[in-house]
């Protein structure tokens, strides 16, 4: 009894030990993903604004059915990979749209690296008519 009553004890500590460490991790986590976040109110001529800039530029020329994704919203996470290509490593938002946005970022050749390469960045997709991804703090994404 006294054997199951310290094993209980222990797996109790375990656990918050466990739950902490993942708060610290997500913490810092929040702070290294706003390495490459383009705030366009705060600091628009950023260099993660100018990335922004010029990642929508080179996805806006080869997202062509742009239209018929109108009023959806993406988010889609990615990391730079040694071979000099985005890896997307998460989605969130309309199905549909992050499929393809999913399927243009893989397809797409010269996009810039983020402005931190060690660290991931966020990418806003919403189309409105025909034309664009767009900055991530233009869609209320926090």
């Amino acid at each position: 009894m006294n054997l199951i009553n310290r094993m209980a004890g222990l797996l109790g500590l375990l656990t918050i030990g466990v739950a902490l460490s993942a708060c610290q991790n997500s913490s810092s986590q929040q702070q290294d993903e706003a390495a490459n976040l383009c705030q366009p109110d705060k600091s628009p001529g950023s260099v993660s604004c100018k990335w922004a800039d010029e990642m929508q530029l080179k996805l806006a020329h080869d997202f062509r059915d742009a239209s018929h994704y109108a009023g959806q919203r993406c988010l889609v996470r990615l990391e730079w990979e040694k071979s000099g290509r985005y890896a997307v490593t998460q989605t969130q938002g309309d199905e549909p749209l992050c499929l393809r946005a999913w399927q243009l970022i893989g397809q797409s050749k010269g996009l810039p690296p983020p402005p931190d390469r060690g660290q991931p960045a966020w990418f806003g997709f919403a189309p409105q008519q025909v034309n664009l991804p767009i900055h991530l703090a233009a869609i209320d994404a926090d």
